[in-house]
């Protein structure tokens, strides 16, 4: 009996060990030295929350932890708790060697218990080091941002092992988290082993100021995972379980995995992501500029890559979010390689000046990608340089900024004006431009009036109608500034606004008295041109992703617009349906305009191909997409036979009838840019992404001039950027033809007319990119430019 009563002791003690032994162990503690080892004198971290990526534990009150083993985890990580951050890494590989895992963490200055502001990169998809990264880093020093989150697509094995390399906690100076993109699952042993070993585990999560963070991974990609959905959702319960209910979720994946009513769903499993208060979900994947949703409620935030143009020539940027208690407070899209842009629009010698005796009117572009602006001052200076005159500018969008100098009553020909602009960090930059104040040739355009609208304008050119202009501003921020405005067309009064859901990025249209759009969220609006009501309004798409960029046409009484299975012909006075396209889907937004003519519909999907319908039943008649027409980005023009179309870097001619063709080119240019070819007698003009303007000959489509523009200050075509250190002249806006003239904005903020030959004429800086078309009315040019300036220009008769 002795005997075995001593056996069971043994088996006791034996299962008890192996129970020990099958666990994993360790501690979170203030790293105070920064070592990132636990030293003696360092004190453990209470109820701090432990991982596996299966089960979830928090520390003791010596900062200790026990975490059952399982088999097919490969990581520890600890959840940062907030107002700190981690001394080494946020996760520890598991190796059966170690026997303890430590978690050291450090006290982070940039953080506060109410709120937090961070930044959001996604889709940089490269291999290459580019000015961005350090307009990034920077960023984050000089306007206290606490951490960088990547949200997918570091992409393919270059690039994932470059990001690893380059942009990293320690190189950008604030914790950086990144995200499983589709194309960062690559080949190997499974599709997330690379994204394993350079960043860690594929779903965990931190706090971070007043907000919990939860990042999760693509569910599928190039190549198959090892996790899968109902996997994470089982985790994700256990960790939101122990997240304070009145914190705010910020929700992080590559795509917008969920629907409208936010429910991440497996095969098996499913978790109600609201219960949790959620107050935004960030993404990327789609390289495009597109929030929706409230701050008050879910902001849902995409934003376009840093280093080029998205994939519907949406502007490359980086977002900084702020976040309180309440959920997000702000949203700012930041645009790179921008580190000191300051230019004086007006006065300019012998161009643009606007005065009423003594009193002149300043606007200047002044924008730092890296740095807070406090103020802008502008100074009347003499020959000498003696200051004379100062005035405070007023700032009236993200670029423009506008006051009035009393001269002096000695005010000569021969003058300057000095733009001093005042930092957030304590630093001030002076930049001086010479002005004549001659008035201009008469055979020049000439500075009417100028108006702000305070909000910035994509590809919404002026639409002139009667005594009234009207224009549509944009708003990738939910700042509430996706506006319809009309404004009176002698001196840019505003006279009405109306909000729209969702920004309206493209041209307006106009039949019988309203004014039709359609914005991003595939929503139509009808406004009454005269008191700015709605008169009717039709959502054709859902909400569905990607976001319309597409600009509609009016063609007797009907307004076409729309894309993919939700391409539609409404009657434009009551918003009836005619047809909807049932023919065909997919592919991402076409930027161009829809083109209408000879009872033909010309649209386009990018990635997809070109499309021609039947205006009267929408029966797709004919498709394209070989040799670079699935590329769409821009429009068609037409005579009475035969389309003209841009694919990549082609130029087509097409049979209408049965989209045959009949002359290509190919050339060295990137056609991809949101401009339609201008037709004239004897030329084909098309803009391009890199190279300015060029004509073709219109019978054999051989080049017969370029035009060179400046280098863009934004990126917007399609992967186009800086990084490869080569020119990028893009024009995306077509070319309008008037008294024998050619007149277009270009990315580089200067505002061209050539005569037909291709010879300039006159340019005039406007210091901000123009990405829509002119408007020609008469003796009037209209020009609306991205920082929300709409100008009046007269030209001699």
């Amino acid at each position: 009996m002795r005997q075995l009563l001593h056996k069971l002791i043994l088996l006791f003690l034996l299962l008890c060990s192996n129970a020990i032994s099958a666990q994993y162990k360790g501690h979170v503690f203030l790293d105070d030295n920064k070592n990132k080892k636990m030293d003696g004198n360092e004190k453990g971290m209470q109820g701090v929350v432990v991982s596996d990526g299966y089960d979830v534990v928090t520390t003791a009150a010596d900062g200790s932890f026990n975490l059952k083993k399982c088999g097919n985890a490969r990581f520890l990580f600890v959840r940062i708790p907030a107002g700190h951050k981690a001394s080494g890494t946020h996760y520890l590989k598991i190796d059966p060697r170690l026997e303890n895992y430590d978690f050291g963490l450090i006290k982070d200055e940039k953080q506060s218990g109410d709120k937090l502001r961070f930044i959001q990169i996604t889709d940089t998809e490269t291999p290459l080091y580019g000015e961005w990264i350090d307009n990034v880093r920077k960023f984050s020093q000089q306007q206290h941002a606490a951490l960088i989150m990547h949200t997918g697509d570091i992409c393919y094995e270059p690039g994932m092992q470059f990001h690893a390399r380059q942009v990293n906690t320690e190189l950008m100076g604030v914790p950086t988290y990144y995200t499983v993109g589709n194309h960062d699952l690559v080949k190997g042993a499974y599709g997330e082993k690379l994204f394993e070993d350079l960043f860690g585990p594929v779903y965990y999560s931190f706090e971070a100021g007043p907000a919990h963070f939860v990042v999760t991974p693509m569910p599928s990609g190039d190549y198959a995972p090892s996790y899968n959905q109902d996997q994470v959702i089982a985790w994700l319960k256990k960790d939101l379980a122990l997240k304070a209910s009145d914190k705010p979720l910020v929700f992080i994946n590559h795509d917008l995995i969920v629907g409208k009513d936010f429910v991440m769903k497996g095969k098996t499993d499913s978790i109600d992501l609201k219960r949790y208060n959620l107050k935004a979900f960030l993404y990327g994947h789609w390289h495009n500029n597109y929030s929706f949703g409230s701050r008050d409620s879910v902001a849902v935030i995409s934003t376009n890559a840093p280093n080029k143009g998205g994939i519907d020539n949406s502007v490359a940027q980086f977002m900084v979010i702020d976040v309180d208690k309440n959920g997000v407070s702000k949203i700012t899209p930041t645009y790179p390689y921008l580190p000191e842009h300051i230019s004086l629009i007006y006065p300019q010698s012998k161009q643009m000046q606007i005065s009423k005796a003594q009193e002149i009117e300043i606007s200047a572009s002044v924008y730092h990608t890296e740095k807070c602006i406090l103020s802008v001052y502008a100074k009347l200076l003499n020959q000498e340089g003696t200051v004379l005159k100062t005035a405070k500018l007023n700032q009236a969008s993200d670029w423009n900024w506008r006051g009035t100098i009393t001269g002096t009553s000695r005010l000569n020909q021969k003058q300057g004006v000095m733009l001093e602009v005042n930092y957030g960090d304590g630093t001030q930059a002076l930049k001086k431009f010479a002005w004549n104040n001659e008035p201009a040739p008469a055979n020049l355009l000439k500075l009417r009036w100028s108006k702000n609208i305070g909000a910035s304008v994509w590809k919404s050119s002026p639409l002139v109608q009667g005594q009234r202009m009207y224009v549509a501003s944009m708003d990738d921020a939910l700042g509430g500034k996706s506006k319809i405005q009309a404004l009176t067309k002698q001196s840019g009064e505003i006279i009405w606004t109306f909000g729209t859901q969702n920004s309206v990025k493209q041209k307006l249209a106009y039949c019988n008295g309203l004014v039709l759009a359609t914005d991003m969220g595939g929503t139509v609006y009808a406004i009454n041109e005269k008191d700015g009501k709605l008169v009717w309004k039709k959502d054709l798409s859902g909400g569905r992703l990607p976001g319309y960029v597409s600009a509609g046409v009016v063609q007797d009484g009907i307004y076409y617009t729309g894309a993919g299975n939700y391409l539609s012909a409404i009657k434009a006075d009551d918003g009836t349906m005619i047809w909807q396209n049932r023919d065909w889907n997919g592919g991402e937004g076409m930027p161009g305009e829809l083109f209408v003519t000879n009872g033909y519909l010309i649209t386009g999907a990018n990635w997809n191909s070109l499309f021609v319908h039947d205006c009267k039943t929408g029966k797709l008649l004919w498709k394209k997409n070989e040799d670079g027409l699935r590329f769409r980005t821009g429009g068609a023009g037409a005579d009475a036979t035969s389309f003209y179309v841009a694919g990549l870097n082609n130029l087509f001619q097409l049979d209408q009838k049965r989209g045959t063709v009949i002359n290509k080119t190919q050339s060295e240019d990137d056609f991809k840019v949101m401009a339609s070819p201008l037709l004239t007698e004897e030329l084909l003009i098309m803009p391009t992404a890199t190279n300015g303007v060029k004509a073709f000959d219109r019978s054999s489509l051989a080049e017969k001039w370029n035009f060179q523009t400046g280098e863009a200050l934004i990126y917007t075509s399609a992967y186009s950027t800086s990084d490869l250190h080569k020119k990028v002249g893009t024009v995306e806006s077509s070319i309008r033809y008037a008294a024998g003239k050619l007149f277009f904005g270009g990315s580089d903020g200067y505002l061209y007319v050539l005569n037909l030959d291709g010879r300039l004429v006159q340019k005039i800086n406007l210091g901000t990119p123009i990405l829509a078309e002119v408007t020609i009315q008469g003796n009037e040019i209209y020009v609306a430019d991205f920082g929300g300036n709409i100008y009046c220009f007269s030209m001699s008769k």
